[in-house]
């Protein structure tokens, strides 16, 4: 990680001291790893959970072998001089692994805020290679499985994106409200307000979350 990068988004602005703003992670318990969004590189990193934290401090050791150096990285090759590479976000929020029961369980939901010359924001679902490695002068990126955008979605602020049971997208757009969209891309129910909308979650009415709302208890 090279903690002097400064993306072309940040060039007219220059440090602010904020290096990373990392804004969100997602923890895959089936391969031990954490998935980081890291908004100024514009990139997710993923590291390796079962280090320790002497192993962390070097580059060996852990379930990868990799010790404290980054498992893998998507998003921004040039954040890691790879020419190869191309580019997918102009800054990124919610990194959301698909946990075993959703569709495209082990893939990975992404919102590309989409802060360059488009201002325009796109979600990403993103099948990750079986082999996670970082070769030099090559296209390590992700394969894209599915997107979402659509006319006038952009937020250049948080947001995100989450699987509901039925394979539906719930998409939150920062700065608009919230679309249900289905696979086919089809909107099948849409939020739009005045607010600021950092995220929203999805429960089934059987959710023990929620169970309460239906309580007699005063």
């Amino acid at each position: 990680i090279n903690i002097n990068f400064i993306d072309v988004l940040r060039e007219e602005t220059g440090p602010d001291g904020d290096i990373m703003h990392a804004n969100g992670l997602s923890y895959d318990s089936n391969k031990d790893l954490i998935y980081l969004s890291v908004n100024y590189f514009s990139e997710v990193w993923v590291i390796d959970h079962s280090t320790t934290a002497e192993e962390a401090t070097v580059d060996s050791g852990g379930n990868y072998g990799k010790g404290g150096d980054l498992v893998y990285r998507f998003g921004n090759p040039s954040a890691y001089n790879n020419e190869s590479g191309e580019r997918l976000f102009y800054n990124n929020h919610f990194p959301n692994i698909l946990k075993d029961g959703l569709p495209g369980a082990g893939n990975i939901l992404v919102y590309a805020n989409g802060n360059g010359d488009t201002k325009q924001s796109v979600v990403y679902e993103f099948r990750l290679p079986t082999e996670l490695n970082l070769n030099p002068n090559e296209n390590n990126e992700p394969e894209t499985v599915w997107q979402y955008t659509r006319d006038n979605l952009y937020s250049a602020r948080v947001s995100g994106a989450i699987r509901l049971d039925n394979g539906n997208t719930l998409i939150t757009s920062g700065s608009m409200g919230v679309i249900e969209v289905t696979n086919e891309k089809e909107v099948v129910w849409e939020f739009e307000g005045t607010g600021f909308y950092w995220r929203s979650y999805h429960y089934n009415l059987d959710s023990s979350a929620i169970s309460f709302l239906n309580s007699d208890m005063p």
